[in-house]
């Protein structure tokens, strides 16, 4: 050793003096050299760098991480060389010293720049272990004269660049001392480190992921050990149970389920559970719950228990509050005295008692709706949510966020919370998927995968949640037909149509309009409290002549404007005349000749549609019929 470092001595005199490299020296060295003296390095004095007190404390609390990591590995990497003279150093990714610990002899030999605060790239020192290592990208190991700064000969330097998870440097590590200790070992034991550091970093960085993936869940969490005691929580967690982090923690979870054989089953069996009722007792409350537990399995050994949970009053109050709607019809609020639609109210009830999916077909108006509500009401979901979703009001870009949730940051202008979907919040009732025939193909695809696993996962986020959700969708499209134009996923529309439920238009159930029209006058009664109308026989009499293009919701429509229109008790057809659903327009004593249902209503389509400017899609929405219903009747009436 020391003949080769005579050696090393000897070419860097020669570099000095005539500028010539020696084919023998190191050929990392040997190109440092040539850098150091591109740059203009004073092999005498160094290009000496020492961070200002802003820069220092700027530069520590950027590293705080990497020096609370490195620190404790730096003490057994010194334990190993204690006494030997050596010191453990720690830089930034610029090879400025953040940390040190070591030899107080080396340390504070004059001139050693052993000081934090102090840089060691090879623009401040040349030639070096820690500046040539974070250069090149690897471990380096420097002896002697092989240093390019004069001053630094008396020391040996090993040192390896540390990497975060992308593979960047952050800093490196690095061990120096007498260059009569130098040994090959010191290299090894520096790699050793920086790697070490390294999987500690991207363990923290795993563990602060999976905090947030923890602490953003919508459902509360607590993660047991082989005893059965909570040994990790979350937020949702206590404010579902009304308790603190520190309350809980490290009591078995026995103080707060009275059943937990399920739970002693996770740990012997491998068994997982979804979707349990289970009641927590805290502070002598009952807090219902549906409950999901999962075995934790390392390696081949189950080493502990994860419950999930939402308490179902909580599920019910958000979907309430989010959704703002509840299923307040039952079959009894079906009026009718057509055979059919009873014969379609008893299947709809023999459906409502089975988890199928049901696919409720119909025109506009028809009470598509009333029947979802009532099958819910009728099913033994009845005390969990119903959720409504019209999927043609759905903006695309939200469609996805809006059925299946979103995560904390997931897109710009999200919530800092995340926000459950509408699968979410329908856990353990009914979804109502409205004119599912407007839903776009991308979303087709999504939704089926959803009712394949009975699983979502929220938009930006990585869990997927076990959902227990009952699908009613409907729709006034010829879904088959839909399905040839390549519109709608024909393997969907099976999945939906287990049970297919009809309506039927208002026109076929012609014994139902005198006691449907009766009955709104009945209900808007009850609403005047004062007023006792009725309506004339000559008004029954038209309304059952018309054809309801827009069924039951336009008869609703009409009457209601009839009502409020007349002034006194009896209500007379000559509410019934002009447009029927939108016009203020009240037809002259000059006009009150009846016109035949057909003319009248071309009057109104007409009427519609010049009050729109020719727009057909804003005629049909003031006349409350679908778009194919006034494209057919334009045609038919011949109107322009």
């Amino acid at each position: 050793m020391k003949h080769s470092i005579e050696y090393v001595k000897g070419y860097w005199n020669e570099f000095i003096k005539v500028e010539k490299c020696n084919k023998n020296l190191n050929s990392i060295v040997r190109e440092s050299w040539m850098r150091c003296r591109k740059n203009g390095i004073d092999y005498i004095n160094g290009n000496i760098k020492i961070a200002s007190k802003s820069q220092l404390n700027l530069k520590l609390k950027e590293n705080k991480e990497l020096i609370d990591v490195s620190r404790p590995i730096m003490e057994n990497l010194y334990n190993i060389v204690e006494g030997s003279g050596f010191v453990i150093i720690l830089t930034d990714k610029e090879g400025y010293i953040i940390d040190i610990i070591g030899d107080e002899e080396l340390i504070k030999i004059e001139n050693s720049n052993f000081v934090i605060g102090t840089s060691w790239s090879e623009e401040a020192m040349g030639t070096n272990a820690i500046g040539t290592a974070i250069y090149l990208d690897k471990p380096v190991q420097i002896i002697g004269a092989e240093h390019y700064y004069e001053k630094n000969h008396s020391f040996t330097c090993s040192a390896a660049p540390i990497h975060n998870e992308d593979g960047n440097i952050i800093g490196s590590i690095n061990m120096s001392g007498n260059y009569s200790k130098a040994h090959s070992h010191t290299t090894a034991i520096v790699v050793s480190g920086a790697h070490s550091i390294e999987k500690q970093l991207t363990l923290i960085k795993s563990n602060k992921v999976l905090n947030v993936i923890f602490e953003s869940m919508s459902e509360g969490m607590l993660v047991l050990d082989e005893d059965l005691k909570i040994k990790s929580t979350n937020r949702m967690a206590s404010k579902i149970l009304g308790v603190s982090t520190d309350e809980i923690l490290n009591t078995n979870i026995k103080s707060l389920l009275k059943n937990i054989d399920f739970i002693k089953n996770t740990l012997k069996v491998d068994k997982k559970y979804h979707n349990l009722d289970c009641n927590f007792y805290v502070k002598n409350r009952r807090i219902k719950c549906s409950v999901n537990a999962f075995p934790v399995v390392i390696g081949e050994k189950i080493k502990g228990t994860v419950i999930t949970f939402n308490s179902e009053g909580y599920m019910h109050k958000v979907a309430n509050t989010i959704a703002g709607f509840n299923a307040s019809y039952k079959f009894e609020d079906i009026i009718t005295k057509n055979e059919e639609m009873k014969k379609t109210i008893e299947f709809a009830k023999r459906a409502a008692l089975t988890s199928c999916n049901v696919l409720i077909e119909g025109p506009s108006g028809t009470g598509k709706e009333l029947f979802a509500q009532s099958m819910h009401n009728y099913s033994n979901r009845s005390s969990g949510p119903f959720v409504a979703v019209n999927c043609a009001s759905l903006p695309k870009e939200l469609m996805e966020s809006e059925l299946f949730g979103y995560e904390k940051g997931a897109f710009t202008g999200a919530t800092k919370e995340g926000h459950p979907g509408k699968f979410e919040l329908a856990n353990r009732g009914t979804i109502f998927l409205d004119e599912i025939g407007e839903l776009p193909l991308d979303m087709q695809s999504k939704l089926l995968r959803v009712l394949d696993n009975n699983k979502i996962t929220r938009l930006g986020g990585t869990y997927e949640k076990i959902l227990n959700v009952r699908v009613i969708a409907a729709t006034n499209r010829n879904l088959r037909q839909e399905i040839e134009n390549k519109n709608f996923r024909e393997d969907l529309y099976y999945r939906l149509n287990v049970m297919n439920v009809k309506t039927i238009a208002l026109k076929e159930r012609i014994e139902d309009i005198q006691t449907l029209a009766e009955y709104f006058v009945y209900r808007l009664n009850l609403k005047s409290s004062n007023d006792h109308k009725t309506l004339s026989e000559k008004y029954l009499e038209c309304i059952k002549r018309y054809e309801w293009p827009g069924n039951v919701r336009e008869l609703r429509n009409v009457v209601e404007r009839s009502y409020y229109l007349c002034e006194v008790d009896n209500i007379t057809e000559e509410f019934l005349y002009g447009h029927i659903v939108k016009t203020k327009t009240i037809i002259t004593d000059s006009q009150k000749e009846i016109m035949s249902m057909e003319k009248m209503e071309a009057e109104n389509i007409r009427n519609a549609v010049n009050q729109a400017n020719g727009d057909l899609i804003k005629a049909a929405h003031m006349l409350n019929i679908s778009r194919a219903t006034i494209y057919r009747k334009v045609k038919k009436y011949s109107i322009k």
